[in-house]
């Protein structure tokens, strides 16, 4: 019994380290954004949200402290850092997450930003495209790198989302597992000759690699031709509004950063 109580102790004393050493800190002008805590500047907005890790019962006194995002204040987006901190364990619903924490730009999911982006119906848009630079640490767990956005029968009701579009830059074998099993669209190669598998589960449009990769950390995308496209494929009218984007990380399991080096967004 004694042995088993020392046992029970030292994991527990594991676990208290592990958080004390991984708990996020501000430098100089810097500050360290808690999920569920809104923070805007100019057109961007950034937001942690744990939805999923809040469903389970066991997890919930955690999940309002596993997340966290450290933003630079002069320089915002750019030189944000994503922290998540989960148990090693890949939840078993949907895809596997337990939340998503994201930089953002325009009113992605409610989120309203401090200079308003006006919506823009997707028959109606000029161009749509960024740029990122990011750099990932998931040698202590995963999560999903993605970047996506909704599209919506209104401009008011941000529960009106009729297709969430997403790319996945990053995907542990989980979520590609999860990928692999869902409807597909078809496959689509865009200007710089990526070659992209489209699969719909539900409601969510998953755009990844066709073969299981990762896409280099820095780039750019350019995400109106894959609407033309899906126009074209009959899996939108045209007729949706375009809000805002979003760029982070959907944690898996574990600890990790994710550290957004430069984000700029275009949307017209």
């Amino acid at each position: 019994m004694r042995i088993a109580t020392i046992a029970i102790f030292v994991v527990f004393l594991g676990l208290a380290l592990t958080i004390w050493a991984t708990r996020p800190s501000a430098g100089s002008d810097q500050i360290v954004l808690p999920s569920k805590t809104p923070f805007t500047k100019g057109r961007f907005f950034a937001f942690a949200m744990p939805w999923a890790g809040e469903t389970v019962t066991i997890l919930k006194p955690w999940a309002p402290h596993a997340d966290a995002v450290v933003l630079n204040l002069s320089e915002f987006p750019n030189k944000s850092v994503v922290h998540w901190r989960w148990p090693p364990l890949v939840p078993h619903f949907g895809l596997g997450v337990w939340g998503y924490n994201a930089v953002m730009y325009g009113n992605y999911d409610g989120g309203v930003p401090e200079k308003p982006v006006a919506p823009i119906r997707v028959r109606d848009l000029k161009e749509l495209r960024q740029s990122y630079s990011f750099r990932l640490s998931n040698r202590f767990g995963d999560g999903n790198v993605l970047t996506e956005f909704y599209l919506r029968s209104s401009t008011t009701n941000v529960h009106a989302k009729v297709i969430e579009i997403g790319w996945f830059f990053h995907m542990p074998p989980n979520t590609r597992a999860y990928f692999d099993s869902a409807t597909p669209v078809g496959r689509y190669v865009d200007e710089q000759g990526r070659r992209w598998m489209v699969r719909i589960g539900e409601k969510f449009c998953m755009i990844a690699p066709e073969q299981p990769q990762d896409l280099p950390m820095t780039g750019t995308l350019d995400m109106l031709p894959v609407l033309r496209w899906l126009q074209q494929k009959g899996r939108i009218s045209g007729n949706e509004w375009m809000s805002g984007i979003a760029l982070g990380v959907e944690p898996v399991s574990g600890i990790g950063t994710m550290s957004i080096d430069r984000w700029p967004v275009t949307m017209r």
